[in-house]
């Protein structure tokens, strides 16, 4: 059986599709679990009143997205978890894919499809169309900078729970799963079909782009104890996050980001700035 876990927050208004996606599955053996977060729009009142007995509906005090998805996985009573955020959608087909992928891999503990995203303004792409990503199925690949796409990925409940997801990250816990993941030697495969999509919704934690930054940064900084590779990423990375580190107030962070620009491009006038703004 697969259990499919759908967190959710103050998502009244979009989470029946993704619902109806669960509920619409060629694949029949399977649980559709809501976790609602904390939520004050009324979703539960309207959840309940529009399917209830269809789906397990469960409510906790608002933890964010991995305490969220901690709570779903200890209800789970699947073999496998499919977990499915509250703006996402899948095409019927998607369980159904995802499992036959698992079937030609026996000892894959997570799967993760080639699913359509929607970008800046509201263009799609398929997530091996990105620049530069890599599949998370290596520490290589997680220095990289790669990472899991939630609604895009099945994987083993025994798995899912050994690990759980960190709550210490309500950003980013999902890419920190993925370290300890591979870390662990556990084995992901990927599905080269697009039966899912992750979509922006208003408000959605994606448009936060500096959040989403950050939140990779405290995983990536997190793990550069073992791997420090992942935070020496060249020139490029080096500008990038050196200036966001700065902007937000985390000056420490930020100058060996600053250093190592400097050192390349002594003369760029910026670098120096954001040096003196990064010890003041």
């Amino acid at each position: 059986m697969v259990s499919v876990v759908i967190t959710t927050y103050n998502r009244k208004r979009v989470l029946p599709n993704a619902i109806e996606s669960a509920l619409r599955q060629y694949v029949t053996d399977r649980e559709v679990i809501v976790v609602d977060d904390g939520s004050t729009d009324g979703t539960e009142a309207e959840i309940r009143r529009r399917y209830g007995e269809r789906v397990r509906y469960l409510t906790r005090p608002n933890g964010g997205p991995p305490a969220a998805r901690n709570t779903g996985l200890a209800a789970a009573a699947g073999t496998w978890i499919a977990l499915l955020d509250s703006d996402d959608w899948w095409e019927p087909s998607y369980l159904e894919s995802q499992l036959a992928v698992l079937a030609a891999h026996p000892g894959a503990d997570l799967v993760m499809c080639d699913g359509r995203r929607q970008g800046a303004g509201g263009r799609w792409h398929t997530m091996s169309m990105i620049p530069d990503f890599v599949f998370p199925d290596s520490i290589e690949a997680m220095c990289a900078g790669s990472w899991m796409q939630p609604s895009f990925t099945l994987i083993r409940a025994s798995v899912a729970r050994e690990l759980g997801f960190d709550e210490r990250f309500r950003v980013g816990d999902d890419q920190e799963f993925m370290w300890r993941f591979v870390k662990a030697g556990h084995r992901a495969v990927h599905n080269p079909d697009s039966p899912a999509e992750y979509r922006l919704a208003e408000g959605q934690l994606s448009e936060d782009t500096d959040r989403i930054m950050l939140g990779s940064y405290d995983v990536w900084r997190h793990h550069s104890a073992t791997h420090p590779q992942v935070l020496r990423r060249g020139l490029d990375f080096d500008r990038a996050y050196g200036e966001l580190l700065v902007r937000h107030g985390r000056g420490r962070d930020a100058r060996p980001h600053l250093w190592r620009w400097w050192r390349a491009e002594p003369y760029r006038l910026q670098v120096v700035r954001l040096l003196f703004r990064s010890v003041h």
